[in-house]
């Protein structure tokens, strides 16, 4: 077991007026997330669809999206690219997409673009949570252990410029969604004596994680994308005939939760997370994560971690939020521990 100096305690003073709730809404799908190509759906085009990440969209990005890439090449793409959702797995597929050589025409279209998708809400810690596969399949189980190797890889080459900083995770509970993975992704847990705080001493675990900071990534995405000629246009599609008028030959579909709907998908459902953003502490220089989660950033440092299956809307609410930030300032004081959000059985990961 390893001792370790101690670490700041956050501050959990927080003003709404100044920085308010937020609260995003998950695409979960049950048994799997889809990435695959599909042929047969809109004739005359290439679907792919690489949707139902839950709360694993910034994490499997750019894995995800050098597999939607692979497939798109091998397709061809000779008239073009359309990209179905502006969130952080359709703006990295079209990312990947405009790098090939010679140039592939990609034009995004989507209802809403960073600041305003669910993937700007991301607290931003590189984890694959609540994502579910097919782990009964050796070959799905290689399939994502595949994508989260290459997405880390890919984080990591990318480095601060687009938000991206090696963290330590501390958590008084074992991670399964991270103990499952090879320890080239995820090294092995270093077992702590104690938590390295103040007050909350009971022991843990640490991992070596990374932070991917929303705000800068997406802005960065967005940015790159549109210097480079890509086209955005804002449209809602609500059919296969909205998708079948589109002039682009292949249809790579980041719509996240829209798929359910859009495709009928009965496999997708919501999950509502929301969050608490308190005051930027630069001193605090670490994740924390168990029952909820503490993540500093640059712009603040968000406490969150809720879990509410099936519901829509991204509206915060004033006593969840106090109640979040009441739980993660008691575990940290020392005092007893209460858990506020209880997840279905068909969620639960961490052993």
């Amino acid at each position: 077991m390893e001792s370790l100096a101690l670490l700041d305690t956050p501050n959990f003073s927080f003003d709404p007026a100044t920085r308010p709730y937020k609260a995003g809404v998950r695409p979960f799908r049950k048994g799997s997330y889809r990435l695959e190509a599909d042929p047969n759906t809109v004739a005359g085009k290439l679907l792919v669809h690489n949707y139902g990440h839950a709360g694993a969209g910034i994490t499997m990005s750019w894995g995800c999206a050098e597999i939607v890439r692979d497939i798109v090449l091998q397709h061809g793409a000779a008239g073009g690219v359309a990209v179905l959702g502006a969130g952080v797995m359709g703006l990295t597929a079209a990312t990947l997409l405009c790098e090939v050589r010679p140039s592939v025409e990609v034009m995004v279209y989507a209802e809403k673009f960073t600041p305003d998708t669910t993937s700007d809400v991301a607290g931003g810690q590189w984890s694959p949570s609540l994502v579910r596969y097919n782990s009964n399949d050796s070959a799905a189980k290689l399939a994502y252990f595949d994508i989260l190797r290459r997405a880390r890889k890919a984080h990591e080459r990318r480095g601060p410029s687009y938000g991206v900083s090696q963290r330590w995770n501390y958590t008084p509970i074992r991670l399964g969604h991270l103990d499952e993975l090879p320890t080239d992704i995820v090294p092995k847990a270093t077992v702590l004596h104690q938590l390295p705080f103040a007050r909350l001493t009971k022991p843990g675990f640490k991992y070596d994680l990374l932070l991917v900071e929303t705000p800068i990534l997406m802005a960065r995405l967005y940015r790159d994308l549109e210097t480079g000629g890509v086209r955005f246009v804002r449209k809602k599609l609500e059919s296969l005939s909205d998708i079948a008028r589109l002039s682009q030959s292949v249809i790579v579909n980041c719509t996240g939760l829209g798929s359910r709907e859009l495709f009928n998908d009965t496999n997708m459902f919501s999950i509502k997370g929301q969050l608490v953003r308190l005051r930027p502490q630069s001193n605090l220089n670490y994740l924390f994560s168990g029952d909820g989660y503490v993540f500093p950033r640059t712009d603040a440092v968000l406490v969150g971690g809720s879990t509410e299956c099936n519901v829509d809307n991204d509206t915060p609410v004033d006593a969840d939020c106090k109640n979040i930030v009441k739980a993660a300032e008691d575990l940290f004081e020392g005092r007893r521990f209460r858990r506020f959000f209880t997840r279905p059985s068909w969620l639960s990961q961490d052993k």
